[in-house]
């Protein structure tokens, strides 16, 4: 049999506690087994089967720290893999998806009309805008061009464009407005590479 204080040497050499007190309420809160007070004297007996079951118990728990962080990284590898499997599906012909939604011809050219300073530049960029989202390889524009999503990845149909929506800003709109946002900043982008460089 043990004292407290014997107990207590022995745990802070495991590491798992220095505190008498903290060993006292484990023994009070039955987490410490058949340990005996015979009297207020002497305190304390602990059996040395009983500190044995708490220091394994304990270091079960410990070791517990180091599988989190192992299952902090294994959940992050596979977020990765995640990713990756899914730009690889919705780039494939036919993609895979979880959803898909329209993008309409004349909400896109408002927005895109909205988005820029320079009063010039408005027209130029609509025809940009027309030629590269919603002409294509057609003679004459589409009313609308179909957008299909999965996870973070979103396809745009016509031109085979993929965007990685997790990295968009958070915008207070609806994802079809955030993501034509992203599409005409993008296509902004291009353009004033392009046309502006002339």
């Amino acid at each position: 049999m043990l004292t407290v204080a014997e107990a207590v040497k022995i745990l802070s050499k495991k590491n798992i506690t220095h505190s008498e007190e903290m060993v006292r309420r484990w023994i009070r809160k039955g987490k410490i087994k058949d340990a005996v007070k015979f009297s207020n004297k002497e305190g304390w007996l602990i059996p040395e089967d009983s500190l044995e079951e708490v220091i394994a118990a304990k270091t079960y728990m410990n070791s517990g720290i180091k599988s989190t962080k192992e299952y902090r990284k294994g959940y992050q590898d596979a977020l990765a893999y995640i990713k990756e499997r899914d730009y690889e599906l919705i780039k494939q012909s036919p993609p895979v998806y979880e959803k898909e939604f329209t993008i309409y011809r004349d909400d896109a050219l408002g927005l895109a009309e909205n988005m820029l300073p320079e009063e010039q530049l408005v027209n130029p960029f609509k025809k940009f805008v027309d030629d590269t989202l919603f002409k294509c390889s057609n003679a004459e524009p589409l009313s609308s061009i179909v957008v299909k999503v999965l996870n973070n990845w979103v396809l745009v149909e016509d031109t085979n464009d993929i965007y990685n929506i997790a990295k968009l800003p958070n915008l207070n709109v609806t994802f079809e407005d955030h993501l034509t946002r992203a599409l005409l900043r993008d296509q902004f982008n291009t353009f004033k590479r392009t046309s502006l460089a002339i």
